[in-house]
C-alpha cells in the first residue's frame, strides 16, 4: 500500500463512515464470543496505522493486544498513539510463538498478497493462535469490483465468499459466521469504482466525505450491524469470517 494511503487512514480512519460502520458490523459478530473473556491476548494483523489496535483494547479489555505491520512508516505512526506492543512484520511470517493467542484479527490485508503468501498468512494465524481460539478475518470482495482504490492500496485479490470459506476451511478453522457486508450502500459503490476504472484513476477511496453524506452511509453500514446478528447478506462490498481453530 502506498504511503500516503497510511497517512490518509491516520487522518481519517476514527470518524470517516467506512471505518465507523465496520467497526460497528466487527462488534455485532465478535461481541458475541470474545466480550468479557478473561485473560484474553489478541493479536491484530495488518493493524496499519494503530486504531483497530487501540479499538479492540479499549472494547474488549484484553490481558495484552499486540499489532504487526509491513510498513516502516506505520511504526511512525504508531508512536503518534503511545502504541508499545507492536512491531514491523509481514503476516505470512509472524514474530510469535506457537498457541498464543485467543484471537486474531485480520482487517483487509491478505487480498494485498498473492496466492502463495496469502496462504502462508492464514497458516501463521492458525499456527499463533490457541486451540480453540478465534480468527476475526475481513477482505474486499468480487474481483471485477476493481477500480481506482485498489490501484492504490495495491490489491491483488478480492475474494468471493466462497473462497473465503474453502481458504479457512483447508487450514483446519471451523467457520461459526461468514458472509458478505456492506450490502445497502452496493450498487453505488460499484457503479462509482467502474467508472473510476474507466476513467483510469489511481486515486483512493480513503477520502473525506461532506458531513451529510457520511452521516448516511454511516447509518446504512451500522443498520448492517443490527442485522448481521440474524441474516447472512448474499453479496456485498466485503467478505467477513468468524471462524475458530479446532
Amino acid at each position: 500500500m502506498r504511503d500516503d494511503e497510511y497517512r490518509a487512514m491516520f487522518d481519517l480512519e476514527e470518524r470517516l463512515w467506512w471505518y465507523v460502520g465496520m467497526r460497528a458490523i466487527t462488534a455485532s459478530i465478535l461481541d458475541r464470543e470474545i466480550e468479557n473473556k478473561n485473560n484474553l491476548r489478541l493479536l491484530d494483523i495488518g493493524c496499519g496505522t494503530g486504531f483497530s489496535l487501540v479499538w479492540l483494547r479499549e472494547r474488549y479489555k484484553p490481558q495484552q493486544a499486540f499489532g504487526v505491520d509491513i510498513s516502516p512508516l506505520a511504526a511512525a505512526l504508531w508512536r503518534e498513539r503511545s502504541l508499545e506492543t507492536v512491531a514491523v512484520a509481514s503476516a505470512d511470517c509472524l514474530p510469535f510463538n506457537s498457541n498464543e493467542f485467543d484471537l486474531v484479527t485480520c482487517f483487509d490485508v491478505i487480498y494485498q498478497l498473492d496466492s502463495d503468501r496469502a496462504l502462508r498468512a492464514v497458516e501463521e494465524m492458525s499456527r499463533v493462535l490457541k486451540p480453540g481460539g478465534w480468527l476475526f478475518i475481513r477482505e474486499p470482495a468480487y474481483d471485477w469490483m476493481r477500480g481506482a482504490h485498489d490501484i492504490a492500496v495495491g490489491t491483488r485479490h478480492r475474494f468471493t465468499l466462497r473462497e473465503m470459506k474453502r481458504l479457512l476451511s483447508e487450514q483446519g478453522f471451523a467457520l461459526s459466521r461468514a458472509t458478505y457486508v456492506n450490502t445497502l450502500l452496493f450498487a453505488a459503490a460499484a457503479g462509482h469504482r467502474l467508472i473510476s476504472r474507466l476513467k483510469g484513476e489511481e486515486t483512493s477511496d480513503v477520502k473525506p466525505a461532506p458531513k451529510l453524506l457520511n452521516s448516511l452511509f454511516e447509518s446504512a453500514l451500522k443498520l448492517e450491524a443490527r442485522l448481521v446478528g440474524r441474516i447472512t447478506f448474499p453479496f456485498g462490498l466485503s467478505v467477513i469470517a468468524l471462524a475458530q481453530k479446532k
